[in-house]
């Protein structure tokens, strides 16, 4: 689960602080940009702290280097399908650092996360891209195995009157 420089592992609630830099550094996300930085580790911090209590439900993995830097973060969760008769991971979140980009680091996580579900005993596992995201342009999901299901349509309902994009 590693590369020449990066490991990949389970994320400790000890990551908070360098998950919500990932994130912030992203910029594609309002919440982190409107919070200041002990706002944003503390957010992360109480989600680490959830997935840690309920390690049935999730799974959150992050890539990083040997300086313990945190360069990708990974978020799949574990949900029943009837009509399926069986369990499908769902992948929520895949983010790699703009620098670190094109070095393997999201496939390696994906592989990771790929690689539970089959352990879990998972039918499918499943994601959301972006169509404008310069991952779903150049085609990084389909290089690796998956399949755009077109025929489907994603319905969102914000249960906040402030929803993080």
């Amino acid at each position: 689960m590693s590369g020449p420089s990066h490991v990949i592992r389970h994320a400790l609630t000890s990551d908070a602080a360098g998950i919500a830099e990932l994130l912030h550094g992203i910029g594609w996300f309002k919440a982190y940009e409107s919070q200041t930085p002990a706002q944003n580790r503390q957010a992360v911090q109480t989600l680490l702290d959830h997935a840690h209590t309920e390690p049935e439900s999730s799974l959150l993995l992050i890539a990083e280097d040997a300086q313990q830097h945190i360069h990708g973060y990974c978020a799949v969760h574990w949900l029943p399908i009837a009509v399926l008769q069986g369990w499908e991971g769902y992948v929520s979140e895949l983010f790699i650092a703009e620098a670190a980009r094109g070095a393997g680091l999201g496939q390696q996580l994906l592989d990771a996360a790929t690689q539970a579900a089959r352990d879990k005993g998972c039918m499918r596992i499943w994601l959301v891209n972006n169509r404008e995201r310069s991952s779903y342009v150049r085609g990084f999901y389909p290089q690796q195995g998956w399949s755009e299901q077109a025929e489907m349509a994603r319905f969102v309902l914000p249960l906040r009157t402030t929803v993080p994009s």
